[in-house]
């Protein structure tokens, strides 16, 4: 069995024959492959020397050599020529000289020869003759001379003592024929013994002196040469120590981003003063970089660490317990209503508040945590090493309440309240991202709870969430196929019981959930930016049919309609709105727009421009869930407003309540005082719409009056309506009737 079993190894180690057959071809393509990369790395490298500076310094100083060493040819040249003529004019003159003194002791032309046949003996002259004053040689050696005669020119030459030397033939005598040579002289000779003159003739031999002059040359230009290149490696060693080095130095500390390598310094010259303005600024750059890596991490007012630094922190901490039972507790802490303060005390008093909690954070944080800035008004804690979820919700707990202590900013008494949401590592999520969005998640809930609460995160908020992007994606489709329907809920006067109008009430029955109310729905478009295509449907849809409407005959009524604090800060919603009225062909007088209590505090400034201009077009305003916000009456005044609709939540409360008519009273007083007609919603009684009428209140709506209808209904509700009477039942209160009319028509309908 072993043997098998180990044969069945060799087996699968070894190679396939399809791939034995392969493997030749690729080795062949590796080792192409490389021996191409290293060609082109030996291409760059000859490259990169020859463009660099040591390259140029050696090519130049070459240069130089070189012609240095072509000009000291020329010379040389130049010498090689004066010395062979130099030295052919002394053996001329030697020869010359035995020529005179034997002429002058001759006693015949024929003592000569002797004297001719010794100077062909040297090794330096070729050839020597003695020609009579006629010109005819009578005496030469070599003897193929004898016979010659010479030309005028030799034959006119001067006596020496009138030169003081050798005479060169110029041009030469003409021997048998022959033409002009080099190393060839003349010289008349005198014979006072005889009585009578002629020339003596030499030939030198300059290709032994030249050739001595060559060896001469060689040996000079050779040790030029040398020298040359001595002086050129000499230069070139000098260059490179005093100049290139430093720059190539200089360039490699450039290169490395003055990183890894001393500072660059040299002596106080130009490439010193280079060296040191280079590393000068690279540790200025250096600074800098450090500087904006740490403002990268750290949140410019508060001090703490920024969003981006808080995830890091915690990468560093899920993979520091990765793998084993350590517990990690992210907290998400928001200041609640902390825009109300920017708002009311202005942003220097946001900023000390937010480094107040900074500091209370700091403060109670234990050893190992960490503290950071993730947003506008957002805290972000990571505890370590938590024992269980009860540790956490304390430690939280603790925190929210040194927060909320009550504290003073200059003369402002102030007590911040804040939520927080908590998860934890890694029962509720392993990643960086998962943990902070359940953390976001547990907040929201912590929010809905209300100021200072706590919330963990829990498996059905995340299902929530995957809920209401169901809900987001479903309401795009249903706004893109106009599966949206309006209802609408009348007004009445609540003296005359007159219809004044109606407000338009968004419905959506989906196919498969069916009925979705607003109140889950329009959180969703807000969020996801869905409410700005929803309003503007709902703005066409409600203008279409009041005018259609008013085409029939039907009481002419204005229509509310609810905006979001989202559309209010739109620069475009007085033109979105006014395209809608134009298109539609309705007067702005039959348009109300709606807007909550605390939708005007939001951006005081932009809500307050973006009203005055919707009021110069002729829409109404109208505040609605008056007494649940916070608005001053200073704002209240600012405001182009002329309606308050009194929340339900105290209308409720009016007969359930010994003093439940205070509020109402108070809010219908001070609105009459600012002329502003007032309207009650959620009015469900007839007890409730009595007490109302009789504190003034101006307008009535709720289900005592009308239900919400679609527009069919309502329609058959318009025709039937009291149109500008009192209801003929004086004991029956105002609108009861019309809701009797509508009643009997179903009835009869039926």
């Amino acid at each position: 069995m072993a043997g098998r079993e180990e044969g069945e190894r060799e087996a699968t180690m070894r190679p396939r024959p399809a791939d034995r057959e392969a493997m030749p071809g690729r080795t062949v393509s590796a080792i192409r492959r490389r021996v191409c990369a290293l060609d082109r790395r030996a291409r760059r490298k000859i490259a990169s020397y020859f463009v660099s500076l040591r390259a140029k310094v050696v090519s130049l100083l070459t240069l130089v050599g070189a012609v240095l060493i072509a000009i000291s040819g020329g010379f040389a040249l130049y010498d090689f020529k004066h010395d062979l003529r130099v030295q052919s004019d002394i053996r001329a003159a030697a020869v010359s000289d035995i020529f005179i003194h034997a002429a002058h002791r001759a006693l015949d032309m024929e003592e000569m020869e002797p004297v001719l046949a010794a100077l062909t003996g040297v090794a330096t002259i070729k050839g020597v003759a003695l020609a009579g004053p006629d010109g005819r040689i009578i005496l030469a050696s070599p003897s193929t001379w004898l016979g010659g005669n010479l030309d005028a020119a030799a034959a006119a030459l001067p006596d020496r003592g009138a030169s003081g030397g050798p005479v060169a033939v110029e041009p030469l005598a003409h021997l048998a024929g022959g033409g002009k040579r080099p190393g060839d002289y003349a010289i008349r000779l005198d014979f006072p013994q005889i009585g009578t003159s002629g020339v003596a003739l030499v030939r030198v031999d300059t290709d032994i002196i030249a050739s001595q002059l060559v060896v001469q040359a060689v040996n000079t230009l050779m040790w030029l040469t040398i020298t040359v290149i001595l002086a050129i490696l000499t230069i070139s060693l000098l260059i490179h120590r005093v100049v290139v080095a430093p720059i190539e130095a200089l360039r490699s500390y450039a290169e490395s981003g003055g990183e890894g390598a001393a500072k660059a310094a040299g002596p106080d010259d130009e490439i010193g003063i280079v060296a040191r303005a280079l590393s000068d600024s690279f540790q200025a750059r250096h600074d800098g970089e450090d500087r904006l890596v740490k403002l990268s991490w750290t949140d410019g007012l508060t001090g703490l660490g920024n969003r981006s630094f808080f995830k890091r922190r915690l990468a560093e901490e899920t993979a520091r317990c990765e793998g084993n039972e350590t517990l990690i507790c992210v907290l998400i802490m928001n200041l609640d209503q902390f825009k109300d303060v920017n708002d009311t005390l202005g942003h220097d008093a946001g900023d000390a508040v937010l480094k107040r909690t900074a500091e209370i954070l700091t403060g109670c944080r234990r050893d190992g945590d960490t503290v950071a800035r993730i947003g506008g008004d957002e805290f972000g804690i990571v505890l370590r090493d938590i024992r269980n979820a009860d540790e956490a919700l304390e430690l939280a707990s603790r925190l929210v309440r040194a927060i909320g202590a009550p504290y003073r900013l200059g003369k402002q008494e102030l007590q911040q309240a804040a939520c927080v949401g908590l998860t934890f590592y890694p029962q509720d999520g392993r990643d960086v991202d998962s943990l902070m969005k359940n953390a976001d998640l547990a907040l929201s809930r912590a929010k809905q709870e209300g100021a200072g609460a706590c919330a963990l995160y829990r498996h059905e908020l995340h299902l929530r969430a995957i809920e209401r992007n169901s809900i987001e994606r479903d309401l795009r489709t249903a706004i893109a196929k106009r599966e949206l329907t309006l209802f609408y809920q009348p007004k009445v006067d609540a003296a005359t019981g007159r219809m004044t109008g109606a407000e338009a009430l968004i419905r959506w029955r989906h196919e498969e959930r069916g009925f979705i109310s607003p109140a889950v729905f329009i959180p969703v478009a807000e969020r996801c930016g869905l409410i700005v295509p929803l309003t503007k449907w709902v703005l066409d849809e409600a203008c279409r049919q009041n005018r259609e409407w008013q085409v029939q005959g039907l009481p002419k009524i204005g229509i509310a309609v609810n905006v979001s604090a989202i559309d209010l800060r739109r620069t475009d919603l007085t033109d979105t709105i006014a395209n809608t009225l134009i298109e539609r062909e309705l007067s702005p007088h039959y348009l109300e727009l709606e807007i909550t209590e605390s939708m005007v505090m939001q951006d005081v400034d932009v809500v307050i421009g973006t009203l005055r201009r919707l009021r110069s077009l002729g829409v109404s305003i109208s505040i609605d869930d008056f007494g649940t916000g916070y608005s001053s009456l200073a704002y209240l005044k600012r405001f182009p407003v002329k309606r308050l609709k009194i929340d339900r939540s105290f209308i409720c409360d009016m007969a359930d309540k010994r003093d439940g008519n205070v509020i109402p009273k108070v809010i219908i007083d001070l609105a009459h005082a600012l002329g502003m007609t007032v309207i009650a919603e959620g009015v469900e009684t007839a007890n409730q719409y009595n007490l109302l009428r009789d504190l003034g209140c101006d307008e009535i709506q709720g289900y005592f009056t009308g239900r919400p209808m679609p527009a069919a209904e309502f329609e058959v509700f318009l025709r039937n309506a009291p149109a500008g009477k009192p209801d003929s039942d004086a004991g029956t209160p105002p609108g009861v009737a019309a809701r009797s009319t509508l009643a009997g028509l179903r009835g009869s309908a039926a």
